[in-house]
């Protein structure tokens, strides 16, 4: 019996320590998950009106998700950045909104969401493109509609189409007014081939004079090449009259290795001519852009990346920028 008390101390500190490893991984998973992703830069500029020199950390994002019983489960998610102000400290300030604050269900095919979430308009595109830490996605750099809304959203899944159905506020997550303004939309994702993503969506936005927008996408993957294409336009911007802005983005990657690609992308935005002028509302703001760089992604939560970028503007008068950035992605 004393030669059997050594393994049984041994048996017992096994298993306590197996109960504690448990436990442990239970309250992890009741716990949540918390995640978050950090944009930082640095650029100096090439050409234009303005020179700047600079490291700048450009947008942070924080969140927890929390599994619930029954196909429920919620969100909650910072966007940390600088405000969108002309002021000398607009850099140095730093604004936190809710980007995410919501329920979600899953049932089979099915996913409803509410509350403060991501809409769908741009989603599919900036997914593709998939260098958001570098440049935002065409609607979201040239200010087709929000990325976040707070709202209802429901999203029916089949093997090849993906059906989506929403209704929002229509003021974008860091300005939630209450008002009488809804937005509604559609969209539908098609994968009918290996690789290739095509996508048709439509919202309005009702007031005495309606908002509205379709978006067309197109995207294919073959092997280490992918290329994808947009085509946007919004009539009546900001609910006046016959003022439209459109335009259209085109992007593609090569992955030379599994951690290195090379990339490019060109954007043309333009706007409509109203009344009897000789010249587009939107002059100032028209024009097309140029990216192109490599990335390497030394691990699976790390990316960096070296581009240059260009603007051409549509106006004659205004100076072409052009910019050489350094950009990191953390994510965890």
């Amino acid at each position: 019996m004393r030669r059997l008390y050594p393994l049984a101390i041994v048996v017992l500190i096994f298993y306590t320590n197996l109960i504690l490893a448990q436990e442990n991984q239970s309250k992890t998973e009741e716990n949540g998950i918390v995640y978050g992703r950090i944009f930082s830069e640095f650029n100096t500029t090439l050409s234009g009106s303005e020179n700047q020199t600079a490291f700048e950390v450009k947008r942070a994002y924080l969140g927890y998700l929390k599994k619930l019983e029954n196909g429920f489960s919620a969100e909650i998610k910072l966007d940390i950045g600088a405000p969108n102000d002309v002021s000398s400290y607009s850099l140095l300030r730093r604004f936190a909104y809710f980007r995410n604050a919501a329920l979600y269900y899953n049932y089979k095919q099915l996913r409803l969401e509410f509350g403060i979430i991501e809409t769908s308009q741009f989603k599919e595109a900036e997914s593709f493109w998939g260098k958001r830490y570098i440049f935002k996605s065409f609607q979201d750099e040239y200010k087709f509609g929000p990325s976040a809304d707070i709202g209802f959203k429901a999203i029916f899944k089949t093997k090849i189409f993906d059906f989506c159905t929403e209704l929002y506020n229509g003021e974008g997550y860091s300005s939630l007014q209450n008002d009488n303004t809804f937005k509604g939309a559609l969209g539908v994702t098609a994968r009918p081939l290996e690789g290739m993503t095509l996508r048709v969506y439509g919202d309005l936005s009702a007031k005495s004079i309606n908002q509205k927008t379709i978006s067309l996408f197109a995207g294919q993957k073959i092997n280490r090449f992918s290329i994808g294409g947009e085509y946007n336009r919004i009539y009546n911007l900001d609910f006046q009259d016959n003022r439209d802005r459109f335009g259209y983005s085109i992007f593609g990657k090569f992955d030379v290795y599994k951690s290195v690609n090379v990339f490019g992308r060109f954007d043309k935005v333009d706007s409509n001519k109203t009344n009897n002028s000789d010249v587009p509302w939107s002059l100032a703001k028209d024009g097309s852009a140029v990216i192109a760089g490599a990335e390497v992604k030394p691990i699976k939560s790390i990316r960096f990346s070296v581009n240059y970028q260009d603007w051409y503007p549509a106006a004659k008068n205004i100076e072409n920028e052009s910019s050489l950035h350094f950009n990191v992605e953390v994510s965890f």
